[in-house]
């Protein structure tokens, strides 16, 4: 099941609910209150909240659902009207209390359990709880995906509401080591040699989004130091918190797939100048091989690698160029450390919120990503922006051909060069020969004139001597 994202506001006597559940089955929809809890449920959502008071069990209280923006909107009364229900926006506080736990369960959350006697409900709202049931495979052979690779058996829920967001189709049927060769065999068909050798020798709009400086270059320029906004420490707050056990192997899996998210959001951030389009939610889910693929990586050169890979076949602008600026600019977002990490997952967040239904990448990924790197040591962003630097990388490792490529466009430039000059060196000699003929027509002009005038100059002499024999 799906948690939805959610809002709690008040006034004196009452708690306005507001829940956004864009792929909700309207039909079956209930909500409970039960004292201080309240309880939700339309497939595939389900919330579970502990407010800091108690509310009106009102049978006859309804809601109301905005198809265009997919919220259910519940109005709810407190059962003490003066009574003020202190940190309402510390969502985590509201959520169902647990203890250190794993980003996610490895068990199946199913159906509700639903009595038909809304008195029977126990008083801790324990006949609310959703039903677990253990998958027929066994799970620990189940392969894993999600923030930190902690996340299985969501498959029924993936097939569901991920289709338009994910490029791997059998997520539960894949073993986690055969998704890089698939997704390279899948790039390899969709590579164009083309449109990588158009963008090569004719760049179009390519210098301006050279020439951009991302606000990270500006503060590491001027040893700026970052700092979260109101608004964005609000948003860190609304996400939650939570404590993760995570080993060494997952913490690596997690930061390496950090990186791969940062690259695709470094990509969109620069080719659209710093403003984020309605093509940007596409764009980093589609570059990112974590969030396309739940891919997970082994080594930093294998992250560098992907994203140069699908930054080189999948969007508008495909430059070698461009792709290795794109990858200074996540060194420098890495160079300035959590805060400034935080201040992109926080945008990549909102883009996600706001792309349905890609905002489900949000709870696989990039809320976990938030809460997680607030708890972390800056030293480990530290380590892995050192790391980042010593994984070098070169045209042959992107396993595309490009050397081939290039050489063959500079050839066919120069040919054509050749060809141009060619045919400008004919011009050039039928002018001169054209010239050459006009200026021998002419001479021969003037010798058939002269030669004329010199046989009347001879008749006449000859004229005046018979005149003078004669006389």
């Amino acid at each position: 099941m799906l948690t939805p994202n959610f809002n709690l506001s008040q006034t004196e006597r009452e708690i306005c609910l507001v829940i956004r559940a864009p792929l909700a089955n309207i039909a079956k929809t209930e909500l409970v209150v039960n004292r201080n809890l309240i309880f939700f449920y339309s497939s595939p959502y389900y919330l579970r909240l502990h407010l800091p008071g108690e509310l009106v069990d009102d049978e006859n209280q309804t809601g109301k659902y905005d198809s265009d923006k997919g919220e259910f909107t519940f109005i709810l009364k407190k059962m003490d009207e003066n009574q003020h229900f202190e940190d309402l926006d510390l969502i985590g506080k509201l959520l169902a209390p647990t203890k250190k736990h794993q980003a996610r369960p490895d068990i199946q959350m199913c159906e509700v359990v639903q009595s038909s006697d809304p008195e029977s409900c126990s008083e801790d709202g324990e006949d609310w709880y959703l039903e677990q049931e253990i998958l027929e495979e066994d799970s620990f052979d189940l392969p894993k995906y999600g923030f930190a690779n902690k996340t299985q058996g969501m498959g029924r829920e993936l097939r569901m509401e991920f289709y338009e967001v994910l490029d791997l189709k059998e997520v539960e049927k894949t073993p986690t080591n055969e998704r890089c060769l698939l997704r390279e065999a899948e790039e390899q068909m969709k590579f164009s040699e083309e449109h990588y050798m158009a963008d090569m020798m004719e760049p179009q709009g390519l210098g301006e989004l050279l020439d951009y400086d991302p606000p990270w270059e500006n503060n590491i320029l001027i040893k700026k130091e970052v700092v979260l906004t109101d608004e964005e420490r609000e948003y860190l707050k609304t996400l939650g918190n939570k404590d993760y056990l995570i080993d060494s192997k997952e913490r690596r899996i997690a930061l390496l797939s950090l990186v791969d998210i940062l690259y695709a959001y470094a990509y969109n951030h620069r080719t659209t100048l710093g403003e984020s389009t309605v093509e940007s939610a596409w764009t980093i889910n589609k570059l990112s091989s974590t969030l396309s693929w739940l891919q997970s990586f082994e080594c930093m050169k294998d992250v560098k690698v992907a994203c140069i890979r699908r930054s080189l076949i999948y969007p508008l602008h495909r430059n070698w160029i461009l792709s290795t600026t794109v990858m200074e600019d996540t060194l420098n977002i890495l160079k300035l450390g959590r805060r400034q990490i935080l201040k992109c997952l926080i945008e990549i967040h909102k883009l996600f919120n706001a792309s349905e239904p890609r905002y489900l990448l949000n709870q696989l990924f990039i809320t976990d990503y938030c809460i997680w790197l607030q708890k972390i040591s800056e030293k480990r962003i530290i380590h892995l922006m050192q790391y980042f630097k010593e994984a070098k990388l070169c045209k042959n490792d992107i396993r595309l051909d490009l050397e081939t490529l290039e050489a063959v466009a500079l050839m066919v430039e120069k040919e054509e060069l050749d060809r141009m000059t060619h045919q400008m060196t004919m011009k050039i000699d039928n002018i001169t020969v054209g010239s050459d003929d006009t200026e021998d027509s002419e001479l021969d002009s003037d010798t058939t004139t002269s030669s004329s005038s010199c046989s009347s100059c001879e008749e006449s002499s000859a004229e005046e001597e018979d005149e003078s024999e004669s006389d």
